[in-house]
């Protein structure tokens, strides 16, 4: 448990640094969306969904006497009962539904598919 504990960190740090030298590169951000979702492998996609809920957490605890931001509390209590895996399968789900929209953000579709924080408009089915 801990080797996989260390292999997630390690994995997660990786991907932190491609983000931000990809950030760097682009001023106006970098967003993963489903044209690199679908080549990642499932321990980068579960990297990827511990990472913002590692971050949503950390948003959440370190927000002391003064309240947690909306979409981390939020997004952290809707996900605590629900496996990564199942995140996973939802995501892919909806990329491999959806091909023409392999350029909505990965955040979104979790946001939109997994909470019901960002749910999609009235009438538009994402």
């Amino acid at each position: 448990m801990k080797i996989r504990k260390t292999v997630c960190f390690s994995v997660l740090v990786i991907l932190l640094a491609v983000a931000t030298a990809a950030l760097a590169a682009d001023t106006k951000g970098f967003l993963w969306d489903g044209t690199h979702w679908k080549d990642m492998s499932t321990e980068l996609k579960v990297a990827y969904v511990k990472g913002i809920g590692n971050m949503a957490d950390f948003e959440t605890a370190a927000a002391g006497p003064n309240p947690a931001p909306c979409i981390s509390k939020g997004f952290v209590d809707e996900l605590k009962t629900k496996p990564i895996s199942q995140v996973i399968a939802e995501v892919d789900k909806f990329y491999k539904e959806n091909p023409t929209k392999l350029q909505t953000a990965v955040i979104a579709v979790i946001l939109q598919r997994c909470t019901q924080l960002c749910a999609p408009p009235a009438g538009k089915k994402s």
